[in-house]
């Protein structure tokens, strides 16, 4: 048996500057089969990057405070459907379902935990993302490329890639 208090693990902010206050629960506990993050979400903060999907850990999201609004797409070129999330709530994604990115579009806090089940961290190369190629001219699937995929920290944006999936273009992520 372990225990612990949110207030002694060590913030890890995304490493793309998008959130403030990201507390991986899971790291602090030895040998933890699933992923467990903590995030407290200032207005105009986000959970991650953009609309991804992991083909190697499905996702739950439950919202403690505040509501938290999700975007969703089918894929590239889809429709995007938005989802609110409030208090009490949960959101849950499949591995390799749909693309979502989800954040605080509200002037209100929101604290929230993620869980990722499959893998105690997800792994890069099993991360697609959305984004647009200009090669291509349209929004296609790209993969995450990291300098070092086993590294076990939060990369630096600059040690990642998106490499489109259509034609190979590289895109250095800034």
């Amino acid at each position: 048996m372990e225990t612990g208090a949110v207030d002694d693990v060590e913030n890890v902010p995304h490493f793309m500057g998008i959130n403030s206050h990201r507390k991986p629960l899971s790291r602090a506990v030895e040998s933890m089969g699933f992923a467990m993050v903590y995030f407290e979400l200032e207005p105009g903060e986000t959970f991650s990057g953009g609309l991804h999907t992991h083909h190697d850990q499905e996702e739950l999201f439950y919202v403690l405070e505040g509501t938290a609004t999700f975007e969703t797409k089918a894929g590239p070129g889809a429709e995007p459907e938005t989802h609110a999330v409030g208090p009490g709530e949960f959101v849950h994604f499949e591995r390799g379902g749909l693309y979502q990115s989800g954040g605080n579009r509200s002037d209100e806090p929101v604290v929230a935990l993620a869980v990722g089940v499959g893998t105690p961290r997800h792994g890069w190369a099993e991360t697609e993302v959305l984004f647009d190629c200009a090669t291509c001219g349209e929004e296609t699937v790209h993969d995450v490329v990291a300098d070092d995929p086993d590294d076990e920290r939060m990369p630096d944006p600059e040690e990642m890639t998106l490499v489109c999936t259509e034609c190979g273009t590289v895109i250095e992520v800034e």
